[in-house]
């Protein structure tokens, strides 16, 4: 059913009813974890009264110790308050939740038939009810979850869309979205996801962004297609050049307006399918799509002769535009002055980077949104390459350690034989002299 368009009383099923429990099962690759006998702990805190814990914005019913209990009140806060921020609207009402450890003890009378199928499955299912006092629309939902944290955000976030706005969205951007409540922190915009999900992600090569956004998709169909939709919308989130945009889809979709991913993004698809398949290739733990995205307005130029561009890179970023346009099998001089320093390493260097390689200016060539090889420069030299494009640089460390570099090169490029020699750069905005 498509709870976007539930409109009579009565309860209503998320969509990520079906596989929930199945999708987190095969993705954390722990069913059988989750289904062991209780430790000697756990069967205390079974025979533990169920609880209420209170909350300006959350209701939890579980059996959960008081210390455990408290410690997930004081965690979905904090998520209700960042998807609040994000999504610019409050909770509205009081998010209810039962979060269950020993369903043998739980009064089954508290939860509907679905939600105690998929907490023995260890997974969790969202309750939606939408009713009417007279012309008012009331929205009501109920999350019913195991105690994996990682299900219980994840149920919390459909929970919050649906009693806030009345719509989830579409699979693709519901899903997407819930799965980034587990990992959402305030503060860490940085990549925090299953090892597993990032190993098949940056072998998965997908054909364009119509096949994420299919309208055609299920809930609880692959813990791999979960992974997809959680990519796309981490990406679309933190990358600042489609945040904005991203932000006024969501919440048109929340609203139940007639938007869509190719009126918003139809303009810049190419661009976009570009960075997000950057993204994938090197995602890992730690990596800030913030910090590597790709500035697409900087324009390029070939050089005159007697003329000299500058640039100026920053450590702690991905690849830079130096805004200059290179003609293939013509040579230019250039000179990089002042230093910068990497995570890891305790003292500045210069561009030559260190012994290991770290902190060396490195270059690639872009033409029509393909990519060349990387190759080096250094503190100065002569660049000779054999093809043409735009060329971009950068400070050279991991991508997932961009956060703890810090400090700025300027380099000056001129046509090698033409002109005076280069003189040292100042390090300052890119320009053309």
């Amino acid at each position: 059913m498509d709870s976007n368009r539930a409109r009579s009383t009565g309860w209503c099923l998320a969509l990520a009813f079906v596989g929930m429990s199945g999708f987190f099962a095969v993705c954390r690759g722990r069913p059988a974890q989750a289904q062991n006998p209780p430790s000697a702990a756990e069967s205390e805190n079974a025979t533990v009264s169920i609880r209420d814990v209170h909350s300006p914005h959350c209701l939890l019913h579980t059996d959960l110790s008081p210390c455990e209990s408290d410690v997930l009140v004081e965690r979905l806060e904090t998520m209700l308050k960042i998807v609040s921020n994000y999504w610019a609207r409050p909770m509205r009402g009081v998010l209810e939740c039962h979060v269950v450890r020993n369903l043998d003890d739980y009064p089954m009378e508290c939860m509907a038939p679905l939600g105690i199928r998929k907490v023995k499955m260890a997974g969790g299912a969202t309750l939606m009810q939408m009713s009417f006092e007279g012309n008012r629309r009331v929205l009501k939902s109920v999350v019913v979850a195991s105690t994996r944290p990682e299900v219980v955000y994840h149920e919390a976030i459909h929970a919050y869309c649906f009693q806030t706005f009345g719509h989830i969205g579409p699979v693709w951007y519901s899903e997407g979205m819930a799965e980034m409540g587990h990992y959402w922190k305030e503060g860490d915009v940085s990549v925090r996801a299953d090892p597993r999900e990032i190993e098949f992600l940056r072998a998965w090569q997908p054909k364009s962004i119509a096949e994420l956004v299919a309208a055609k998709q299920v809930s609880g169909d692959s813990w791999q297609n979960y992974a997809k939709r959680w990519s796309l919308c981490h990406f679309l989130v933190f990358n600042p050049t489609y945040a904005k945009q991203f932000r006024q889809l969501g919440q048109g979709f929340l609203a139940g307006k007639d938007v869509g991913f190719d009126r918003t993004f139809g303009a810049v698809l190419r661009p976009l399918f570009f960075d997000y398949l950057f993204f994938l290739n090197h995602i890992d733990q730690g990596y800030r799509v913030d910090l590597c995205a790709w500035d697409w307005s900087k324009k390029f130029i070939s050089l005159q002769p007697g003329r000299v561009q500058t640039a100026t890179i920053s450590a702690g970023l991905g690849w830079q535009p130096t805004g200059l346009a290179i003609r293939a099998g013509t040579q230019y001089d250039y000179l990089a002055a002042g230093t910068w320093r990497v995570a890891g390493s305790p003292e500045a260097m210069d561009a030559g980077g260190d012994n290991q390689g770290r902190g060396r200016l490195v270059g690639v060539l872009m033409k029509d949104c393909q990519l060349g090889d990387e190759f080096e420069l250094g503190p100065q030299g002569l660049l000779d390459l054999k093809s043409e494009g735009d060329l971009y640089l950068r400070c050279r460390n991991d991508w997932n350690r961009l956060a703890g570099d810090c400090g700025r090169i300027a380099v000056n490029f001129k046509l090698s034989g033409q002109g005076p020699p280069l003189q040292e750069p100042e390090a300052k905005d890119s320009d053309t002299q």
